[in-house]
């Protein structure tokens, strides 16, 4: 494998902005570039200027397929790099995938193995769009390989994702005469500590269901009595949407007049067991999301692994330090490569 020309593909990549809903330019450019390293490549538009690309050296539908998204989340930047790393969006998550993965497909294909392609998709950091329109209109592989930046250890199983949002509606008025009026800040607060607290949620990723408060509101000016506060709940799930649902109801117990618990259950959002891995390998546990549930297929063989650390991924630079954007360590990246490699031997044997 030509590890320079990977890290060369990796700045490239990085160089051009696929922010999801802007994907497009970089299909364009891959369906320009492929062909030179031996690809036959096909687009296929999901929405208008949404563009899912499939290539493959044969003309055969790929019996092994690699997988990974287009799309970044925003904004872009880079590239940048230094003796070990490469600085910029998409970094890991997951220009330095596909690259790694290119140079493992095509080192296979000139060793004569046969029956490979690579899908890329649009839209896996927002609705999975391209994966469900993939699954839809494609052929299910024999092999798939899910490529997500998991420091090259084998994920054997993948959290669920469910969200609410808890609202609660009370009387504003002026904040020196509280006993007059009725805060629903004062509502939502104690219910929200009642779930906070619940025994059953876990504090570490690797301990089961999680759930993260965000974007809390209440009211609109510092000097009123809140007449409307909300607070959204995202949980990453270790168990059935359904249990959660019901355990969280139970830890919250009867709501206060004027509070209400709304539920945002995604297609495909409970946990995915039995993803394989490689048993001479080191495996773990995806706590975050990815394409792989909402492909639809029933592959024999399914593997979620890449190069790459979840923690790098989404970061922003701040000061100018690139080191606290995202970034890919260069020799990650060659073992994620002769990773990939081992993996199609090993399939195709």
């Amino acid at each position: 494998m030509d590890f320079d020309r990977m890290r060369r593909w990796t700045r490239e990549l990085i160089a051009i902005d696929s922010v999801t809903g802007r994907e497009a330019q970089l299909a364009l450019w891959l369906e320009r570039e492929l062909p030179a390293r031996g690809w036959t490549v096909e687009l296929d538009q999901v929405s208008p200027g949404r563009l899912n690309l499939l290539a493959r050296f044969d003309a055969a539908p790929p019996s092994l397929l690699f997988n990974t998204h287009l799309d970044t989340v925003p904004e872009a930047y880079g590239p940048d790099e230094d003796s070990v790393r490469l600085y910029g969006r998409g970094a890991c998550d997951t220009k330095g995938i596909l690259a790694a993965m290119l140079e493992a497909l095509e080192d296979a294909r000139n060793a004569g193995r046969q029956g490979l392609g690579l899908l890329l998709v649009v839209g896996e950091e927002r609705d999975h769009s391209g994966a469900i329109h993939a699954g839809r209109t494609l052929p299910t592989p024999a092999t798939l390989v899910v490529g997500e930046p998991t420091e090259n250890v084998f994920l054997k199983s993948q959290k669920g994702l469910l969200s609410a949002q808890l609202c609660a509606a009370g009387i504003e008025g002026h904040s020196g005469y509280p006993e007059n009026f009725d805060s629903a800040v004062d509502k939502l607060l104690p219910v929200l500590e009642r779930l906070r607290r619940a025994s059953w949620l876990a504090q570490h990723s690797a301990a089961g269901t999680t759930v993260n408060f965000a974007m809390l509101e209440g009211g609109n000016a510092f000097n009123k009595v809140a007449g409307a506060a909300s607070a959204h709940m995202l949980f990453r799930l270790a168990e059935p949407a359904v249990e959660v649902i019901r355990r969280t109801e139970e830890s919250l117990g009867l709501l206060p007049d004027g509070v209400h618990l709304e539920w945002y259950r995604a297609e495909s959002s409970d946990p995915v067991d039995g993803i394989d891995v490689l048993p001479d390998h080191p495996c773990g546990v995806a706590a975050f999301g990815t394409d792989l549930p909402y492909f639809d297929w029933s592959p024999q063989r399914k593997f979620l692994v890449g190069p790459g650390s979840i923690q790098q991924a989404h970061r922003d630079v701040v000061g100018g330090d690139r080191q606290r954007g995202e970034w890919i360590d260069k020799n990650a990246q060659e073992d994620g490569a002769r990773l990939y490699r081992e993996l199609i031997e090993r399939c195709c044997r």
